[in-house]
C-alpha cells in the first residue's frame, strides 16, 4: 500500500509542478494594442484655460457618450505634457466614426456639456483633431 501512496504522491507532485511552470514563457503584463487595423482613432488636443475643470468635464462627456451614443467608441482623457485636454477616441470604422460625429453634432445633451467645455476651456476655434485609420 506504501508504495501506491509513494506513486501517487509523486504524481501528483509532478503534475502540480507543470501547472504552475506551464506559461512561463508568457509575459504576463501584456497591453493590448490601442487600435485595430482598420478602426479610426482620433486624437483631440485642446489647450484648456481651467484643466482641473476641463478633465472633470471630458471625464462626464466621455461617460455620456458611452451609455447614450447609439454608435459605440472608446474614448479616453488625458492631459498633454503642454497641459491640453486630450481625449484619444477609437471608432470601428470610418463610417462608424462618421455615423458618431453626426450624432454628437445632433444630441442636444452632447452639446451642452461641449459648451460647458468650451466655457471652461476657452474658444473652441484651439481645438485640433488629428485622425489616424489605423493599419
Amino acid at each position: 500500500m506504501i508504495p501506491i501512496k509513494t506513486a501517487l504522491l509523486a504524481t501528483a507532485t509532478t503534475l502540480m509542478s507543470c501547472i504552475a511552470l506551464a506559461g512561463h514563457h508568457e509575459k504576463g503584463d501584456h497591453i493590448k494594442l490601442a487600435a485595430q487595423p482598420g478602426q479610426m482613432m482620433i486624437v483631440y488636443h485642446w489647450p484648456c484655460a481651467d484643466t482641473d475643470a476641463g478633465l472633470k468635464l471630458i471625464k462626464e462627456m466621455i461617460a455620456y457618450e458611452r451609455d447614450a451614443s447609439p454608435y459605440p467608441y472608446s474614448a479616453a482623457p488625458a492631459v498633454h505634457e503642454d497641459g491640453a485636454l486630450v481625449s484619444v477616441d477609437v471608432h470601428g470604422s470610418a463610417e462608424s466614426m462618421e455615423n458618431a460625429l453626426a450624432w454628437q453634432a445632433e444630441d442636444a445633451t452632447w452639446q451642452a456639456q461641449f459648451a460647458a467645455m468650451e466655457a471652461a476651456c476657452g474658444s473652441a476655434d484651439e481645438l485640433t483633431a488629428n485622425v489616424l485609420m489605423m493599419q
